[in-house]
């Protein structure tokens, strides 16, 4: 444990675990008795990745004690809409008792639905919200791993919430512009998944067949330009892989861009990306964050549009390479 005393520093989780599923997801499996100890339940861990329908939740333990069944949805980026449903749906899904939503920072009114729940719903379900951190001793180079109740029956630390109104300025620009797209798509059932990328400049949109390859929509300067991105990013765990799938989808390209029109001043963009472990199909567009409300209105429903024609022209073609 670290000493109350000593000054210790912060880190971005991301730089314990880069990415979600393949790093955090299978850490907090193996560390279920952290997270118990700050909830004072017991853990045990059922199954990672807990088929639901055509979803999966992350975690589905168990209190040793009780045998009560527990869902645990995590994500490594401020809480957002689309994990609130997922918990949601995966507690009402697996039949649980209680369900803990993980996460580096707690959004006010997402910690204020978790607390409503808890109201509404008595003993019929528990509701968690726990706050994970990574700091680091400042006189050393040792890393600790901390969870903090924010929302639990009967209680809510409003301190470890804050407002969307509370983010930095560019931040906040951002998630106005992804979150109606976000809402969009969750209509449709899109993605199992979402992930921000690029520093929050970017959406990723996973479906459950593959961690490792999704839909993405993004504000990007690339090559100088400001421009919007949708694109599938294709990144395995395996760099031959994601290459190979790649060049496979190419040699279909001709049918491919004919089913799909991107729209005046857009072009396809076909990034292999030989150097980078991931690849790239897609649409661009010229945008920038700075663009005037219209102009960004006119880049999402672009995004919001094309999304899912680019899930319809791939899914069939990458269910078939993935067999």
């Amino acid at each position: 444990m670290t000493d109350s005393h000593e000054e210790v520093v912060q880190l971005p989780v991301r730089t314990e675990w880069p990415d979600e599923a393949s790093d955090f997801t299978p850490w907090l499996a193996k560390n279920l008795d952290l997270l118990g100890d700050e909830l004072g339940i017991r853990l045990e861990l059922v199954q990672q990745e807990m088929p639901v329908g055509p979803f999966s939740l992350d975690i589905l333990a168990r209190d040793a004690d009780t045998g009560m069944k527990v869902a645990i949805e995590n994500q490594l980026e401020e809480t957002d809409h689309i994990h609130l449903g997922q918990l949601l749906t995966y507690a009402s899904g697996c039949g649980v008792g209680i369900a803990v939503w993980v996460a580096p920072e707690f959004g006010y009114e997402h910690a204020q639905a978790l607390d409503q729940l808890n109201k509404w719903t008595g003993d019929a379900i528990r509701f968690y919200g726990v706050k994970i951190e990574v700091i680091k001793k400042a006189t050393d180079s040792s890393i600790e791993h901390k969870f903090h109740k924010v929302v639990y029956p009967g209680g809510w630390n409003r301190e470890l919430s804050r407002s969307s109104l509370q983010m930095p300025l560019t931040t906040r620009r951002y998630y106005d512009f992804f979150q109606p797209l976000i809402t969009g798509l969750s209509h449709i059932g899109f993605a199992d998944k979402i992930t921000n990328r690029f520093g929050r400049t970017g959406r990723l949109f996973r479906p459950c067949h593959n961690e490792g390859i999704g839909y993405e929509a993004s504000l990007l300067t690339w090559n100088k330009q400001n421009a919007a991105w949708v694109v599938l990013h294709i990144e395995t765990e395996d760099k031959e892989l994601t290459k190979r799938i790649f060049d496979e989808l190419q040699t279909d390209r001709e049918a491919i861009e004919s089913s799909i029109d991107p729209g005046p001043g857009s072009q396809w963009e076909w990034l292999r990306f030989n150097g980078a472990a991931f690849s790239q199909i897609g649409f661009s567009r010229p945008c920038s964050i700075d663009d005037s409300p219209d102009k960004l209105e006119e880049t999402r429903a672009w995004m919001l549009d094309l999304l899912p024609k680019l899930k319809e022209a791939f899914e069939p073609r990458l269910q078939k390479l993935l067999k």
